[in-house]
């Protein structure tokens, strides 16, 4: 059986790569526990992003997104315009997505 390939969208503006891949890290640390380490991070930071323009930072998750099996929606997202977008697109083709705040609340049940 092959893992699930699992996208994490988090608001990236104004952060720091470090700051990112902070995020990022404990996001996927959730994720293993919640598929049992049966799913796969897709390495999706985009380098040095606060020198690309929004658009194109968008344009190269939407390519992600296509690699992907599941949408991880991550902390803060709705306060995101990337990531609502990435959440309404998802939805539209129909690609599974998950929300880390409920998967924390599910898990601490």
């Amino acid at each position: 059986m092959s893992k699930i390939k699992i996208m994490l969208s988090s608001p990236m503006k104004d952060k720091t790569d470090k700051e990112i891949s902070d995020e990022r890290n404990e996001m996927a640390n959730l994720l293993f526990d919640y598929y049992d380490d049966n799913c796969e991070i897709m390495s999706t930071v985009i380098e040095n992003h606060n020198e690309k323009s929004a658009l194109e930072c968008f344009s190269e998750s939407i390519l992600f997104m296509s690699m992907a099996d599941v949408l991880a929606m991550g902390y803060g997202w709705e306060n995101a315009r990337g990531c609502n977008l990435e959440h309404d697109i998802a939805l539209a083709y129909d690609v599974p997505v998950v929300y880390l705040d409920k998967i924390k609340k599910e898990m601490e049940l």
